[in-house]
């Protein structure tokens, strides 16, 4: 692990991605992202529409944990099919390893 990553899992700082970087780890365009986004079209189990972080700027941050509750909505409105679900939460998983340090991949 590098220095940077100790520092970061020691402070528990979580990555997050910009709206570009959410598509490419959903395997969708930014534009898919950006209109599901929009119209409030991803939602939990329970109703409450998923909301992504934003930064001064007002740009659109996501964290792994939104990104998953992204996918798992994707799924269950059958925007995804099992697979295609299989293989985000894989993209998701490895981006967790790589980017912390911290998560371990499942086997």
């Amino acid at each position: 692990m590098s220095p940077d990553s100790t520092q970061i899992v020691a402070l528990r700082i979580e990555p997050t991605y910009s709206a570009r970087e959410a598509a490419v780890l959903l395997g969708r365009s930014y534009s898919w992202l950006d209109q599901r986004v929009r119209g409030g079209q991803f939602t939990n189990p329970d109703g409450s529409v998923l909301q992504p972080l934003r930064t001064p700027g007002g740009y659109r941050r996501f964290t792994l944990a939104m990104l998953k509750d992204i996918a798992l909505c994707c799924y269950r409105h059958r925007w995804f099919t099992m697979d295609a679900l299989k293989l985000v939460l894989r993209e998701l998983a490895i981006a967790a390893y790589r980017d912390t340090g911290a998560n371990k991949i499942p086997s």
